[in-house]
């Protein structure tokens, strides 16, 4: 299955790049549903408010990595044999890009043919477009 993110970045790409088809890139990301590879929690465990759970990160070197996927089956893939390790939560790319650090790649759907990488530059640029949005409906 083909999803509207997998569509706008194969436009993005299949254009080099261009200002307007990574602007639609954006746009989706942070409007689509995405589910977030979390540790899996013990039943005894307490989290707090605002840490309710905590996504999984790679660290390589010392730039720090965060898988999310838009399909629940892309998720469940790439975890394959280790998915009974991890939990999931399931948040809009809204929510996920306001959360994300500013110094962390977020990786979308590794492992597909449309997998996309947004580096840290792209992500404070995404928090940028978060803020005005929120702007816009509180004002």
């Amino acid at each position: 299955m083909i999803t509207e993110l997998d569509q706008v970045i194969a436009a993005a790409y299949a254009s080099e790049g261009k200002k307007e088809d990574v602007n639609k890139v954006y746009l989706a990301l942070l409007r689509s549903p995405v589910f977030v590879p979390v540790e899996k929690v013990a039943h005894d465990a307490v989290l707090n408010e605002e840490e309710p759970f905590r996504p999984l990160f790679a660290k390589v070197e010392d730039n720090y990595f965060m898988v999310i996927f838009d399909t629940l089956e892309r998720l469940t893939a790439w975890a394959d044999v280790e998915l009974g390790k991890l939990d999931y939560v399931e948040l809009n790319g809204k929510d996920v890009v306001a959360g994300i650090g500013e110094n962390v790649f977020l990786c979308v759907n590794i492992g597909s043919p449309y997998y996309k990488e947004f580096s840290p530059d792209e992500v404070k640029r995404l928090k940028t477009v978060v803020s005005r949005i929120e702007q816009m409906k509180n004002g």
